[in-house]
């Protein structure tokens, strides 16, 4: 099929609707295939409510149909993050949430910028909660093992020096994953940046760029551990 005979920002009809966007080949996606076979795996587990399952799904859905209109990308980035404030309000409950922000606002000083009911509001709940934690993220989990890894490599380099080695044989075994020092307070990052992104999207952007499967990672992570968490709230 001719690229250029690919539909792009037009209004589709009948004719090309099933007709992949150009950008796609762009970004490496080659087929619905592939784009399906990207998202499958990001699930929220049968403990969560059945309709938020069916506004994720929703959300999975369009991401699928971005391989025909690219301009999907930006909505469903947008919806990811409607789909997880809506989680997070109906599993702690808006009661608590309420109390919550009454509280924590009548803690700050005077100047300090108040909370209000929205993603913000929600994420630090589950965080200062404890409802999800930094290893509950497959980024966090990659990195720290990265981490460990670089302090063996270093440690073997290090012996090969001060004992004139010419190699040295790497054993997985002697790599500390589990207490390597590695700190990254990923979950504070996650609810620095979700409700701004969330707000941009909401309010109008002409950001256009494919949504990433972190995203999906990160909204499925939260909302199955919250979940999994809060049995006595949800």
């Amino acid at each position: 099929m001719n690229k250029e005979n690919l539909p792009s920002e037009e209004f589709r009809s009948p004719r090309n609707v099933m007709k992949p966007d150009v950008r796609s080949a762009m970004i490496g996606a080659n087929s619905i295939e592939q784009f399906h076979t990207n998202i499958k795996d990001y699930q929220l587990g049968e403990h969560v409510d059945e309709k938020i399952r069916i506004q994720y799904d929703t959300v999975r859905n369009l991401y699928v149909h971005a391989y025909y209109v690219y301009r999907f990308f930006p909505i469903v980035k947008h919806q990811l993050y409607v789909t997880l404030e809506h989680a997070l309000r109906e599993c702690i409950g808006e009661k608590t949430l309420d109390k919550y922000r009454k509280d924590k606002n009548k803690q700050m000083s005077k100047n300090s910028p108040r909370f209000t009911r929205g993603l913000k509001l929600c994420m630090t709940y589950v965080v200062e909660h404890n409802l999800i934690k930094n290893e509950d993220f497959s980024v966090w989990k990659r990195v720290k093992e990265q981490r460990a890894e670089e302090e063996y490599q270093k440690k073997i380099l290090d012996i090969m020096i001060s004992e004139n080695l010419e190699s040295y044989e790497w054993n997985e075994a002697d790599i500390d994953y589990e207490n390597v020092n590695y700190d990254y307070n990923y979950v504070n990052v996650i609810t620095e940046t979700t409700a701004g992104l969330r707000n941009s999207l909401a309010h109008g952007s002409t950001m256009l760029s494919p949504t990433p499967l972190v995203t999906f990672d990160i909204v499925s992570t939260v909302i199955n551990k919250v979940y999994e968490r809060s049995k006595e709230l949800c």
